[in-house]
């Protein structure tokens, strides 16, 4: 397995440099690619971690063939890894640092790992080898993950260079002096929105998180619709520069473009400015949405009133559990892990319910009962378990990272 084609764009290199809203060191899995490219790595470990060390007569001694065959596989996919990951760091000239350092922390955990593995599957009876083993399997997988997540962002350069180039073709053609000068800025305004286009589009296909999907969608509408009365707005100007409204239409026909130009931004990184109010909660935000849920359920009975506080603790806790059927509904999530997610999602849901009717129940009291308190703890006890389901879902990698043992 191979991750995702990279390389600079044959374009003009922009003058000022890309910035990247991407925190480098974070492990958060953006694209179906580098999920799909680290499932057959997963798969492999977890079956090698799990293998038994019983052999087919029962007797727990001896060398296992299959942890031998499996152990294999494991070296021979990060050796693909690492081959890959050096060829994408010699194309890259903004991330090449970072993507060597990558694939060095991963020919370094591979090594560990092929040793081992190695000694587990001589002595699959050992419990301190296995563990050594599961360890190693651990640093890998979050070593490999970084390099993938590494080469996703070096593409995301590349669509940003794109960017920058458009942008510079689009002051171009606001710049134009004369009709003329219009007709051949806007000429190549156009081919550089053509491979733009191109390029978003294939990062939209990519993208995991569908509001930021569609905020690409919508961002390259835009920009297309905008960009057709560009030149008609712009050669108005030129013919009556004197006239306000003119100036004001193709002002405002700018503005859109340049919006449309920071939406597809915005969107390839996930970084929507939208998401605060609209996007769907992400690596650990479900746990500390979930901490602030928790904070907000410990209510004076004095002084509750269920008009005032049921509509939005249930809108708070439905909002939390969208969040969590999203990392549920993940390609990479375990089918196991997906039927504990939904059962907790329904056991929170149900808590909430039963501590509600509680606090009703003692509603003007100074003191809470014993049955609040007993509903109070039941329902933090059902949060604190969907907590636990927090960064494992989202992909499978993270959650054989988490759960090995």
């Amino acid at each position: 397995e191979q991750p995702p084609p990279h390389g600079q764009p044959n374009m003009t290199a922009a003058t000022s440099p890309i910035l990247l809203k991407w925190d480098p060191k974070s492990l958060e899995i953006r694209t179906v690619t580098v999920e799909r490219l680290l499932e057959p790595l997963v798969t492999q470990v977890t079956t090698l971690v799990n293998t038994s060390s019983k052999g087919p007569s029962g007797k727990k001694k001896g060398r296992s063939k299959k942890a031998h065959v499996l152990a294999a596989s494991v070296e021979q996919a990060t050796q693909n890894f690492l081959e890959k990951g050096e060829q994408i760091a010699k194309e890259s000239q903004d991330l090449k640092d970072e993507l060597l350092a990558a694939v060095d922390d991963v020919r370094k955990q591979g090594e560990t790992m092929r040793i081992a593995s190695g000694d587990f599957a001589d002595d699959p009876c050992s419990s301190v080898k296995r563990g050594t083993m599961v360890r190693a399997a651990r640093a890998l997988l979050s070593a490999v993950t970084r390099l993938l997540i590494l080469a996703d962002m070096a593409d995301v350069m590349r669509l940003l260079t794109h960017l920058k180039i458009v942008e510079e073709s689009l002051d171009a053609v606001k710049n134009a002096t004369n009709e003329q000068d219009l007709a051949n800025r806007f000429k190549e305004f156009g081919k550089e929105m053509v491979k733009l286009n191109y390029v978003a589009a294939r990062r939209q296909q990519e993208l995991k998180d569908l509001h930021c999907r569609d905020e690409m969608a919508a961002a390259r509408g835009a920009l297309k619709k905008n960009a057709t009365m560009l030149y008609t707005a712009s050669q108005a100007f030129l013919r009556h520069p004197d006239v306000a409204a003119t100036r004001a239409n193709r002002d405002y026909v700018f503005k859109q473009v340049q919006e449309a130009i920071a939406g597809i931004s915005n969107a390839a990184q996930s970084t929507s400015p939208l998401d605060d109010k609209h996007g769907h909660p992400g690596i650990g935000e479900l746990a500390a949405a979930l901490n602030e849920f928790d904070n907000k359920i410990i209510l004076d009975p004095m002084h509750f009133s269920e008009q005032r506080y049921r509509p939005s603790l249930e809108e708070r806790l439905e909002s939390i559990i969208s969040g969590a059927a999203l990392m549920a509904d993940s390609s990479c999530t375990r089918d196991d892990r997906r039927e504990r997610i939904v059962a907790e999602c329904n056991a929170v849901r149900q808590a909430l319910q039963d501590l509600l009717t509680e606090y009703m129940n003692n509603t003007g009291r100074k003191e809470k009962g014993d049955p609040l308190n007993a509903a109070i703890d039941k329902m933090t006890k059902k949060t604190r378990d969907l907590r636990r389901q927090d960064t494992f879902s989202s992909n499978s990698a993270m959650t054989f990272i988490v759960h090995l043992n």
